[in-house]
């Protein structure tokens, strides 16, 4: 009941434009054609195994003119088959608290090493805490357990691994890895005051220009996060790491070089 009603308000509660991603993921053509409703879809993760894709999360734009900027969030978890040539759409209904909450959001970082993917932060309405808000949590999935569980009728509950950390906290970001440590580039924060009154006050928080470091140890059912720094200087993260930098923030700090006003 309770996993009812927070998806109802998340239908009802409409995000304001500046804290929406309108970045979409880069899928093969042949996704679209398969789930078409991924033209009008926003702030997802995504990952693969073998020939199967998984997308959860994110935002379906509203096409009604009346309602502009009132997207719905996605609350299914999609599978898009390649081999088969199908895809599927299961409720995300399986997941509950906290970790439902997160995976309903927008805006995630995410990256995928072998087969876990890597979910960070996300833009959403938490029935636990009664608002729109950053969820602070980084989780891992196992993508073969998830997607098995998911094709043979049962929750992929126990296939995810969350943890949380204020740290990392951010929507509208990037999520890269070296093969050692994680990046989280730009980002923002955000929360809505009094979601049900007439008069919502949304506070935002840009870290555009900014850089997040950390490694995740342990397995995923203990997993931790260590050596974690902020970088506030894009000369000085390119001068420690140099070669090191992952390509999204190679492209980053390119464009960090185009548009310094936001610096």
């Amino acid at each position: 009941m309770k996993s009812a009603i927070f998806y109802f308000l998340i239908l009802l509660l409409n995000i304001p434009l500046s804290a929406q991603s309108m970045q979409q993921a880069t899928l093969p053509p042949e996704a679209y054609q398969l789930y078409p409703t991924l033209n009008e879809m926003y702030g997802f993760a995504v990952g693969k195994f073998n020939h199967t894709l998984l997308i959860i999360g994110g935002r379906i734009k509203n096409d009604v003119p009346a309602q502009q900027g009132e997207d719905f969030p996605n609350t299914d978890i999609l599978l898009i088959d390649f081999q088969k040539k199908r895809a599927s759409a299961f409720t995300s209904g399986g997941l509950e608290g906290i970790l439902g909450e997160q995976m309903a959001a927008t805006g995630f970082g995410y990256y995928q090493i072998e087969n876990t993917l890597y979910i960070s932060g996300g833009y959403g309405y938490s029935y636990n805490n009664g608002k729109f808000f950053t969820f602070p949590y980084l989780t891992a999935v196992d993508l073969p357990g998830a997607i098995g569980a998911l094709l043979n009728g049962e929750s992929p509950a126990k296939h995810f691994y969350q943890i949380c950390d204020d740290r990392i906290a951010l929507f509208d970001t990037e999520l890269d890895h070296n093969g050692d440590e994680f990046f989280l580039i730009n980002g923002k924060q955000a929360f809505k005051l009094d979601p049900f009154e007439d008069r919502a006050e949304y506070v935002e928080t840009d870290f555009y220009g900014e850089t997040r470091t950390f490694r995740v140890l342990g397995d995923l059912e203990n997993l931790e996060i260590a050596d974690f720094k902020e970088w506030y200087s894009p000369e000085a993260l390119q001068h420690f790491y140099g070669d090191l930098l992952p390509p999204k923030v190679k492209r980053a700090i390119i464009e960090w070089g185009a548009n310094p006003k936001q610096l």
